[in-house]
């Protein structure tokens, strides 16, 4: 099974303390009802043993899901769903991992980013997909978006080695890669991913945890500079 996504951030302001932050709890977005669940977004440190040198926090999403169905026979059009998920971070380096989908992760810090602006302040990480492409073992996936010249506004490409087939460099010159599946060495392991341009790797194998820290920490060696 795999492991999941893991999504990179530089971390620029950090809490000084170890208690917990949470969001003011509100009514979902759009909601009308005075009793709804309410949604929130709260970071709450652990006691838990360092992963590859990271520590360890909780974050707790709570969202307004819109939907259209029945509960018990009563029509409702939104429901709030919770998402609770580690995040691996780590000061010396001025780095945070979150263990999530990154739509998950990326609205969670921004509520908390947005909220806390004074003590924590976290940046998507730009990965350069140029950097990365000559030293993978096998490119076998890539999707581009913005596609120019065309009215076709994203294409993929599948296969093994793709990279050097003529029609991905015909892509690549269109469009801009949006993510891009590799087979990378690491550590004397072979690692299948799906790397996105802002930072996160989802990894389709089953890697023990701490393998994917170090590997997704190490990929901001690939970022793009200023």
């Amino acid at each position: 099974m795999p492991t999941g996504t893991f999504v990179l951030f530089d971390i620029v302001r950090f809490p000084d303390t170890r208690r917990p932050i949470r969001t003011e709890p509100r009514r979902p977005r759009g909601s009308r009802d005075e009793e709804a669940d309410p949604v929130f977004t709260e970071l709450r440190f652990t006691r838990q043993d360092t992963v590859a040198g990271f520590e360890v926090a909780r974050v707790t999403h709570r969202r307004g899901v819109h939907v259209e169905g029945f509960w018990h026979g009563t029509p409702i059009t939104q429901f709030v769903e919770q998402k609770v998920f580690n995040a691996f971070f780590r000061l010396d380096d001025r780095a945070l991992i979150a263990h999530t989908k990154k739509e998950i992760a990326l609205a969670a810090a921004d509520a908390l980013c947005d909220e806390f602006s004074e003590v924590l302040e976290l940046r998507n990480v730009e990965l350069d997909f140029g950097q990365i492409i000559p030293i993978a073992i096998n490119v076998i996936g890539s999707w581009f978006k913005g596609m120019r010249y065309t009215n076709i506004r994203s294409e993929a490409a599948f296969g093994s080695q793709i990279n050097r087939d003529p029609e991905f460099l015909r892509m690549s010159r269109l469009g801009n890669h949006s993510n891009l599946v590799v087979v990378m060495n690491f550590g004397g392991e072979q690692i299948e991913v799906n790397l996105s341009r802002d930072g996160s790797a989802f990894f389709m194998g089953d890697y023990p945890v701490d393998v994917c820290l170090r590997f997704v920490i190490d990929l901001r060696r690939y970022r793009v500079t200023p």
